[in-house]
């Protein structure tokens, strides 16, 4: 198996495990399991390529690997061209209830395959690119004739942004700004511009002619709308959001958390209006579904996504929902004997552990945390092949034990319940 991966791959993911996170590359190196799911949801990224709109509620309880098949996806769909943004929901920061703050989330976290980081400027860059491709290329305005060409481009950026640059003029004037501090190297109002574009509430805007206040709630599905066609413009298939952790927002209080689902229904009007070539995703466990603080709470939500086989032996993988089986034991032990393969890769040496070490190791964390160990599990897996490479003396077989710090879990993998009664009402 190794001798076909990179080394680069399995030192990026032995890096993310021993944090107890989910590599951003090479999964399908040690992903066993969830293959049925996962072909739907790249058939449905198919169909978001060939210019239709599509969404996906993805559910499971804790350790099924939610996080873990949104990450595939946004692994290939990176690959592909799309423009990803994964974004972990958080009712203090990005929040279903605060639009705004969901659009900087989705715009602080985007990425495109070959670009480190936040990608937002590369993007506009070569969209603007275009834009001046076409006044040199199409209408024949000579490049020495500067004034007139900057001139051109911001016509042509109307142009492009149309239905938008009407109704929400202040988003083609930051682009015409975008442009003209480019042309000038003015690097520092570019980063204004781009503040503004992610919903910055720090950004200034008092150099950027024609743009009034900041993004809004009533905005921000009209950008994403807009954002998503500059992407086809640019020949890319367009944009995946991932918004994982959506239990999140089961924690806010009652007046919140209806807010918070009432602009889940808008978003999902939007996408039924049709936005080519935008993909949302969403990943809850199953009480973000079913329970009276989840989207039941809002009839008209729950209508849309509800799916009665859902309760049945053989649900509909390619309706609103998409149900993840529980992450099985043998299933761990398979995950674990291909991350020593990984391990092996890195350091260059073999894993020095006994035989039947890793069936321990999984049987014994599955009986104390249940369907929530395999993040703890394979985190320890790697760090005793760790100690077992430094220390020639470590014997795991006979000194490991079971007892971790209980600071190192996350509270659903400590089992707690996480709603107090103060902020259910």
């Amino acid at each position: 198996m190794t001798s076909a991966i990179p080394r680069h791959d399995a030192v990026h993911i032995l890096s993310a495990l021993r944090q107890g996170g989910v590599p951003t590359l090479g999964l399908h190196h040690y992903a066993v399991g969830q293959e049925r799911e996962l072909n739907v949801l790249l058939d449905q990224l198919r169909e978001v390529s060939g210019g239709h709109s599509q969404f996906k509620g993805i559910r499971g309880g804790y350790g099924s690997g939610k996080t873990f098949i949104t990450s595939r996806l946004a692994e290939t769909a990176r690959q592909q061209g799309f423009a990803v943004s994964q974004v972990s929901m958080n009712r203090d920061a990005a929040s279903l209830h605060m639009l705004e703050r969901l659009y900087r989330g989705i715009m602080q976290n985007l990425g495109i395959s070959g670009t480190e980081g936040n990608a937002l400027g590369t993007l506009l860059d070569r969209w603007l690119g275009s834009a001046e491709d076409y006044v040199l290329e199409v209408q024949g305005i000579p490049e020495h004739l500067g004034s007139a060409v900057r001139e051109a481009v911001g016509q042509r950026v109307e142009v492009l942004l149309a239905e938008v640059a009407q109704e929400r003029p202040s988003f083609s004037a930051a682009l015409r700004a975008y442009y003209d501090a480019d042309v000038r190297g003015d690097h520092a109002l570019k980063r204004d511009v781009l503040g503004w574009l992610m919903a910055d509430p720090h950004a200034s805007t008092r150099q950027l002619t024609g743009v009034r206040g900041q993004v809004g709630p009533a905005d921000t599905a009209a950008y994403l709308r807009e954002f998503t066609r500059m992407l086809r413009h640019l020949g890319r298939p367009g944009l995946l959001i991932v918004l994982d952790e959506l239990d999140e927002m089961r924690h806010l209080k009652r007046d919140l958390r209806l807010r918070a689902w009432a602009n889940l229904r808008d978003l999902l009007d939007q996408l039924a209006r049709g936005v080519p070539g935008l993909y949302l995703v969403l990943a809850g466990t199953p009480e973000v579904y079913d329970d009276r603080r989840g989207i039941t709470e809002l009839p008209p939500l729950a209508q849309r996504l509800d799916d009665p086989t859902q309760r049945t032996a053989h649900p509909n993988l390619r309706g609103p929902q998409l149900p993840l089986p529980t992450f099985s034991q043998e299933n761990l032990v398979a995950v674990m004997r291909r991350v020593q393969e990984l391990w092996e890769l890195e350091s260059g040496v073999l894993g020095r552990l006994p035989a039947g070490f890793a069936e321990m190791l999984a049987a014994g964390w599955t009986q104390r945390l249940g369907s929530r160990s395999p993040r703890v599990a394979i985190r320890e897996f790697v760090s005793v092949l760790d100690r077992a490479r430094d220390y020639p003396d470590f014997h795991p077989d006979q000194e490991y034990d079971f007892a971790l710090d209980t600071a190192a879990l996350s509270p659903e993998e400590r089992g707690e319940v996480l709603v107090s009664p103060d902020e259910l009402f």
